[in-house]
């Protein structure tokens, strides 16, 4: 998996519209010239077959899938690395940089459902991510489950957040009728969600 995290991107992120000062611009450089060399990412899914016990977001379904994708743990041990020596801006940019990329490899897992999906005959579907309106947090555990040991070597923590940190786990849906007690429109997060469409 290729991630590329562009200067532009990373600086938008970083709350800059206009040319920020250069000094800036040579830090956002330097630390993307070290994400290529952090960046660990793999990703899983299966198609889930059985019927039991599942999350509301799929239950009526025709195709449903778990999955998720990481970074690994060099990204954020580097942001570590620099908060430790001082270094405050480099690892807010840095870690900023990880959130981008991280984005991307839910992307490209979400493209990998849809390929599959569409192998099958499906062609439109919907993921939700666990922390979203009307799926639980605990809905990790379940998640992680049923991937198994997929060697993605992502822990979930007592309190189901998942490391290394700079990882994502969601759920996908393709046909058969959302259960009208899940909506996304309530969400506060609803306007700038990148998991609908």
């Amino acid at each position: 998996m290729n991630i590329q995290v562009p200067r532009e991107e990373l600086l938008k992120q970083l709350g800059y519209k206009q040319s920020p000062r250069p000094k800036l611009v040579n830090m956002a450089d330097e630390m993307l010239g070290l994400v290529n060399n952090l960046l660990e990412p793999m990703l899983a899914f299966k198609e889930i077959q059985d019927e039991e016990r599942l999350p509301p977001f799929l239950k009526g379904a025709v195709l449903k899938y778990t999955g998720a994708a990481t970074l690994g743990p060099k990204l954020e041990n580097k942001v570590k690395d620099l908060f430790d020596e001082g270094k405050p801006a480099e690892a807010y940019i840095l870690d900023t940089a990880g959130s981008i990329a991280m984005t991307k490899a839910g992307d490209t897992l979400w493209n990998e459902i849809r390929k599959d999906a569409a192998s099958k005959g499906f062609k439109k579907g919907l993921r939700r991510t666990p922390g979203c309106q009307g799926i639980d947090l605990e809905t990790q555990e379940w998640i992680f489950g049923k991937l198994g040991d997929c060697g993605l070597g992502i822990e979930l923590t007592s309190s189901y957040m998942m490391f290394p940190r700079k990882s994502l786990s969601f759920l996908a849906r393709f046909g058969g009728k959302l259960k009208g007690t899940f909506s996304c429109k309530g969400c506060k997060q609803y306007a700038d969600c990148t998991l609908r469409g």
